[in-house]
């Protein structure tokens, strides 16, 4: 069928769905492209400029910082006191001016390492001075003056050279700290080639994590300092580190640019990288961030474009949805209508009053669903009453007047021969069939019900020697309510027989016991036997009347009589568990 016959053969509300849907559709998909467009722009200029700016104020941040650690490297280096006290020769220097000199420098040095940017200030001076060996802040300069960084410093033009751990001598590193140093010699101010020791001012490497951190804005980037060997010195995230690492040449090549930012390629992902050298050193600070990030806020912005197209496309949808069907509302209502007579709910269309077509089928689809309830209630009275009439017919052929005077004549037999025993289970016996015939009546109170099971158990007792223990827990509110009789007996009769007698023990206990719903009483009888298989617990729940299997006879006529007088929703539910029991609920409604 091709699609110009399909459409022609839908409905009429069909069609205008289809229609108007589709420009809906049109309008807010062309809409909210050029929007997505635009703001997706305008959102990711905006991530790259706070990106670069953050750089750039971590750069400044450095530089700042790496001045402050100039500024004290410089107070210290050219501290005339400090001069004259390194240069002085040791015979005019004596022992009392060494200590009281070295009291002086270490209050100073200490005065120094308050400031937060630095950890430690350590001195390499001459071997000749008694504190040399001082060990904290002051060592001897023969310990630098042998290593391999003494050759390099010398070379080195600059007031500091900074050097990682990596690089320093053992007596400036720390335990389990990393660290970085700005190193420079203490000159002579009388001969500027003569170095009379060495300055070594020491920043902790968590320092400079928690700075250029603030360089990283994404989740995935990473910044970091990088000094001109190559060599990591501080990083916002080590495990990115690894993945993100600018080669050292690139690296020195962006910071060269105008524009210190340069989209690349690394590991086969877009990236942006941002460098900037920090003054007074030869780090160079670096960020990098992948473009799927930077595109992340506009992608984000599309997705939430799309759910407000999709909410806005839904509620116009069914705006349409609502005037195309009120046209046709009336017929719809009557469609299902039938539909739900099919499966068993019989429920008139309410009329408005109008005689058209419509109209005409409201009236007669009533007339119809009446004429059915009417046939199903005459159905269910005629089968009701042929069940009560079975029932009569079976009390009607007990004689009661002679079985109570034939109990009667036992017991007074008994009671001359002397034989208690009888003459009391005659009575129990006696009182028994009272409670089961009633007078002919159906109904019972849950009262006489309980006094009919207990009845019963005694007489068991008898029989089985005293094997079961019955224990009722009932609210004493609920004794006036009505309950069809002998419901209990044959529960009870069942869990004796085919629970508590199948045990090893041959003992047993039974509860019987109440609780309520909203106008429901629910009666339950619990026993310790055997239980019952799952696969017959399944089928007793599920028992009807037209099932013919033997097994819940006497189940099944117990639940008939229940739902016949009170209707589906009320009756026997069992639940077992093999080696552990039975309970049985009976669900009977609440009546005063």
């Amino acid at each position: 069928m091709s699609v110009l016959k399909r459409y022609r053969n839908m409905k009429l509300k069909n069609k205008l769905m289809l229609l108007n849907s589709l420009l809906i559709l049109i309008s807010l998909g062309t809409l909210s492209f050029i929007s997505f467009k635009q703001s997706s722009k305008t959102l990711n200029s905006e991530v790259l400029y706070s990106t670069k700016q953050l750089l750039s104020q971590t750069e400044s941040f450095l530089s700042y910082k790496v001045g402050k650690i100039q500024d004290v490297s410089d107070a210290l280096a050219l501290d005339s006191n400090l001069n004259e006290m390194l240069s002085r020769p040791t015979s005019e220097y004596e022992l009392s001016q060494q200590i009281k000199d070295f009291e002086n420098l270490s209050l100073n040095l200490s005065a120094f390492q308050r400031n937060d940017d630095i950890y430690r200030i350590r001195i390499y001076i001459p071997d000749k001075l008694q504190y040399s060996n001082e060990k904290r802040n002051l060592f001897p300069f023969s310990e630098f003056t042998n290593s391999t960084e003494y050759p390099i410093l010398k070379q080195f033009s600059g007031k500091m050279l900074w050097i990682t751990d990596k690089d320093a001598i053992p007596s400036m590193k720390h335990l389990n700290m990393r660290s970085v140093h700005a190193i420079r010699f203490i000159r002579n101010f009388s001969s500027l080639d003569d170095n009379l020791g060495m300055l070594d001012v020491d920043v902790m490497v968590d320092v400079l994590d928690s700075i250029v951190k603030r360089a990283n804005t994404s989740i995935n980037g990473v910044a970091y300092l990088q000094n001109s060997k190559g060599e990591i010195i501080a990083g916002s995230d080590s495990t990115l580190l690894k993945r993100w690492n600018l080669d050292q040449n690139m690296a020195l090549t962006i910071s060269a640019k105008d524009d210190p930012w340069q989209k690349l390629q690394l590991n086969g992902e877009d990236i942006i990288a941002g460098v900037k050298t920090i003054s007074g050193t030869d780090w160079n600070l670096v960020s990098i961030v992948p473009l799927q990030e930077v595109y992340a806020s506009g992608n984000k912005l599309g997705n939430q474009i799309l759910v407000m197209m999709i909410l806005l496309a839904i509620a116009a949808n069914l705006l349409v949805y609502w005037i195309s069907s009120s046209q046709t509302q009336r017929i719809g209502m009557i469609i299902r209508k039938i539909r739900r007579v099919q499966s068993g709910e019989l429920e008139p269309v309410k009329s408005d009053g109008s005689r058209d077509e419509v109209g005409e089928l409201v009236e007669n689809f009533n007339y119809m669903v009446s004429k059915i309830k009417e046939l199903l209630e005459e159905q269910y009275t005629l089968g009701r009453e042929a069940k009560n009439s079975e029932l009569k017919a079976l009390h009607s052929q007990i004689n009661p007047h002679f079985l109570y005077n034939t109990l009667d004549l036992i017991n007074w037999t008994a009671i001359q021969h002397k034989v208690p025993q009888i003459s009391s289970l005659v009575q129990s016996l006696s009182q028994f069939y009272k409670l089961s015939l009633n007078k002919g009546e159906e109904i019972i109170t849950v009262e006489k019900e309980l006094e009919h099971a207990q009845l019963y158990v005694d007489i068991q007792n008898r029989r089985f020697g005293n094997t079961i223990e019955l224990h009722i827990d009932v609210d004493e509110a609920l004794f006036e309510c009505n309950i069809p009789k002998i419901t209990l007996q044959p529960i009870v009769e069942n869990a004796i027989l085919h629970g508590i007698r199948e045990t090893e023990s041959r003992r047993g206990e039974i509860l019987i016991y109440s609780y309520t719903e909203t106008n429901v009483v629910v009666l339950v009888v619990q026993d310790n036997g055997i239980g019952i298989p799952e696969n017959l617990v399944a089928r007793f729940n599920s028992l009807s009347e037209t099932d013919e299997n033997r097994d819940g006879y006497g189940i099944r006529n117990i639940n008939h009589r229940i739902r016949l007088l009170y209707g589906w929703s009320y009756g026997l539910h069992f639940e077992s568990y093999p080696g552990e029991g039975t309970k049985v609920e009976i669900r009977i409604p609440r009546s005063s």
